[in-house]
């Protein structure tokens, strides 16, 4: 089977990455669509994007039209504090996403990508008390594993959390819509302000999480469509973790030594519905299928990725 690949979200963080190192590969690029709710313009130039919300009639159309077979499925809300404090957006971001998924059915789509979160999890367990966020990527999950079939096989991924720049300053991360830890770390430290730092005070620890560049997971989103052949079963979840864990205050700490400037911050009681810590085992071994291993697993050699993109947009 050729590759014809659809990427939703094309023009986001992520979308954008996996665009270009889509088209560095292959000197083609591969079509994406994007309704710029979150998406970035400057991302045009690494795919063949429409702008289009995925719930739309149009997006099917396009997907007979160009004959897509395999789908990046990347659109969607991405954040557990928003999602809590914005549940209707959130919900109804929900239901774009079971339409979108529900329309493939008519199509000739034969691989489809999910990209899903490791905010599932609390310690290496999923968590009872989720936000909406993680609410909806686990009823995506359970949805899709009930419609996987041989010939519409799906690969959930669980992205940790995900960081970091094109080291060139060529291409970053640039949301003004939520408050992304190193975006908004940077801004603060270079503008002598005041920090957020979430803490648990009845365990007395600061939340964990597992950082990757924003790279590595591009190309883990490469190598698994172009060794789809590898996938027999009609259904795997895969959490992709970095194998150190690092907390907020970790990230602030380093981000500043980078920038060469003290930090201030204050220390607030984290929601409940966030985890504290996300120790994954479970979950097939991304490993025994693509040859794969991530190039930054450092905080600071990750953070220091950001700055020259960092100084041409704030």
């Amino acid at each position: 089977m050729k590759i014809n690949l659809l990427i939703t979200g094309g023009l986001g963080y992520i979308g954008s990455f996996t665009a270009k190192n889509i088209f560095t590969r292959n000197k083609k690029k591969a079509y994406a669509i994007d309704d710029l709710s979150r998406g970035n313009n400057f991302a045009k130039k690494y795919s063949k994007c429409k702008i289009l919300n995925i719930s739309e009639k149009k997006t099917q159309k396009l997907i007979q039209d160009k004959k897509i077979n395999t789908i990046l499925h990347l659109a969607a809300l991405t954040c557990v504090r928003e999602s809590i404090n914005n549940k209707k957006k959130y919900h109804k971001n929900f239901k774009f996403q079971l339409k979108f998924i529900k329309l493939l059915k008519k199509t000739d789509v034969k691989y489809f990508v999910f990209s899903s979160s490791l905010s599932v999890f609390e310690g290496n367990r999923l968590k009872k008390n989720l936000s909406p966020y993680s609410n909806y990527k686990l009823r995506l999950e359970k949805f899709l594993k009930k419609i996987s079939s041989k010939n519409f096989k799906v690969i959930v991924l669980r992205y940790p959390n995900i960081i970091g720049s094109d080291p060139s300053g060529k291409l970053g991360e640039k949301n003004n819509f939520i408050s992304r830890i190193v975006p908004f770390f940077y801004k603060n430290i270079l503008k002598r302000k005041k920090n957020l730092l979430f803490y648990d005070f009845k365990k007395k620890v600061y939340p964990r999480r597992s950082y990757m560049h924003v790279n590595d997971i591009s190309n883990i989103n490469m190598n698994i469509i172009y060794n789809y052949k590898r996938f027999k079963k009609n259904f795997y979840i895969f959490n992709l973790a970095n194998r150190k864990q690092y907390s907020n205050f970790q990230v602030l700490e380093e981000l500043s030594k980078i920038m060469n400037i003290k930090p201030n911050y204050e220390i607030k009681q984290i929601n409940k519905k966030e985890s504290v810590t996300q120790i994954i085992k479970s979950g097939d071994d991304i490993s025994k299928f693509i040859n794969y291993k991530p190039k930054y697993l450092d905080l600071k050699k990750i953070l220091k990725t950001n700055i020259k993109w960092f100084k041409k947009i704030y």
